[in-house]
């Protein structure tokens, strides 16, 4: 960053925060959850069920960090740190104050994208990819379309530009909301939950919002703070009747990728290509999230 003297808990060009340490910090968070969820599991899948989700999420991650890299994700984050110096908190001074306002605030933004991936049917067909997984477990945190995450990258991008932070401020505070999405997908129960669940979202709601009912799995959309379903009338709590969604067999990589586009790259040029985005579309209407 050309500012030597932003403090070093925010650059990404020293340090344990760079990009190379935040990865290597969720990676030995998934290994850490994996291992407590192995040791004590809530819900007691198949073991080959299980077998099958682990890998195909940690596949689809591989591919998707691949996927992503190749379409220029960090030149869209460099157009971002263009716009920072001109958003709502731009003139305020860096610290502490301004990074935790930026977290919350993005916390804030990806729940209402989180809302929006169950209400609108493009939006839906990509992220149905995610609600797919028939056993619930910390590799879950995973299992995402490259095309959502690719329009979550346009989403962040907005917010920088709109908020008016550094592009590494919203990459550390990203981090931490990756963690407490791995978190939130963990298989487990533990004493306290029900406590914390006041403030943050816990495996317990999580679990909820991978019902196969869509009663229930639309409810609990936050990522790190319950406080927002609560605000929105959006939170409920209980189990889940069942993981998954209704009439969707257990699925591999390869099936994941046509499932999120089934029908974009049959022939027919231009008029074949905008026939085939409409049937993708509204493949997707069939588990649209039931309207209150």
């Amino acid at each position: 960053m050309s500012d030597g003297a932003q403090p070093i808990a925010v650059t990404t060009e020293a340090g344990f925060f760079n990009d190379d340490g935040l990865a290597l910090l969720l990676v030995a968070t998934l290994a850490l959850l994996w291992w407590v969820e192995m040791r004590r599991p809530f819900l007691r899948p198949g073991l080959r069920a299980l077998k099958n989700s682990y890998l195909t999420n940690l596949e689809t991650f591989l591919f998707n960090d691949i996927t992503l890299s190749v379409l220029s994700i960090p030149t869209l984050m460099f157009v971002a740190q263009q716009l920072s110096g001109y958003g709502l908190l731009s003139q305020m001074p860096d610290g502490p104050f301004k990074y935790g306002l930026t977290f919350v605030l993005l916390d804030l933004a990806l729940y209402g994208w989180h809302y929006l991936t169950h209400h609108v049917d493009a939006l839906w067909v990509f992220h149905r990819v995610h609600h797919s997984d028939r056993v619930f477990n910390v590799t879950t945190g995973l299992r995402f379309h490259f095309g959502e995450l690719f329009l979550e990258v346009l989403v962040r991008v907005a917010f920088i530009g709109l908020i008016g932070v550094s592009a590494p401020v919203v990459l550390v505070s990203q981090t931490v909301i990756s963690i407490f999405v791995l978190f939130h997908h963990t298989n487990i129960r533990f004493r306290g939950e029900d406590l914390l669940s006041r403030l943050f979202i816990v495996p317990r709601l999580h679990r909820l919002h991978h019902s196969v009912l869509r009663s229930e799995h639309d409810s609990n959309y936050g990522a790190v703070f319950s406080l927002w379903d609560r605000l929105f009338g959006t939170l409920q709590d209980k189990e889940p009747t069942a993981i998954g969604l209704a009439g969707v067999d257990e699925q591999h990589f390869v099936d994941l990728l046509r499932y999120g586009l089934p029908d974009v790259f049959q022939t027919g040029g231009y008029r074949g290509l905008a026939r085939s985005l409409g049937k993708t579309v509204r493949s997707g209407t069939y588990l649209r999230p039931q309207r209150s």
